[in-house]
């Protein structure tokens, strides 16, 4: 039997629907996008700042994403693409590459508590973090309600995929309902510390 190739983010983002026309196709509808996936993985937030970061990186991306031309799309072929896109069609496409992201992606729960933001009387401002070891992106953030790490922790639980990833967590989290929650949903749990369980 033959082993089924993994698929790449590539794989993932062929099957959107391109909202050009064919005469209006010279770059690959996933290649297009892939670029600006990249870039936003590299701290990108805007798409000129996507596409500059683009021409930066030309000689890792061309022969990659845009063989077939040999140079990265001028910006108004970005732009005109993004204000016809399904964005639901991308999200679920992305959605769908990380949840089948590398088994071995380690994934942490973190507590911070934001600088400058206690007032008299008041708690400082808590935030529960998640974060992509590999990726070294946010996947997730929820604030902390009145102290209650467990709820949080919970609630950032249900918003990221950690079937088959490690999760490692502050002491402080390593409470049951929420060690049950990783184990129900594939993962394996361990303390920031080195402890595991």
């Amino acid at each position: 039997m033959k082993e089924e190739k993994a698929k790449n983010l590539l794989d993932y983002l062929a099957g959107i629907p391109d909202p050009r026309s064919r005469q209006g196709r010279r770059y690959r509808l996933s290649s297009l996008l892939a670029c600006l996936i990249l870039a936003a993985l590299n701290s990108q937030n805007s798409l000129r700042g996507m596409w500059l970061w683009a021409k930066d990186h030309s000689s890792l991306l061309i022969q990659p994403l845009f063989w077939d031309t040999g140079r990265i799309p001028a910006l108004d072929t970005f732009w005109s693409l993004l204000r016809r896109l399904d964005v639901e069609a991308l999200l679920q496409a992305v959605n769908k590459w990380l949840k089948a992201g590398p088994k071995a992606e380690e994934v942490s729960l973190d507590e911070k508590m934001l600088r400058g933001s206690k007032r008299e009387g008041e708690r400082a401002l808590e935030v529960l973090t998640a974060m992509g070891q590999k990726m070294g992106k946010i996947l997730a953030q929820v604030g902390v309600k009145e102290g209650d790490i467990t709820e949080a922790a919970l609630k950032l639980l249900e918003q990221i995929p950690v079937e088959g990833k490690l999760v490692s967590v502050d002491a402080e989290l390593m409470k049951r309902p929420i060690i049950k929650e990783v184990v129900k949903k594939g993962g394996l749990s361990r303390v920031n510390k080195g402890e595991s369980a």
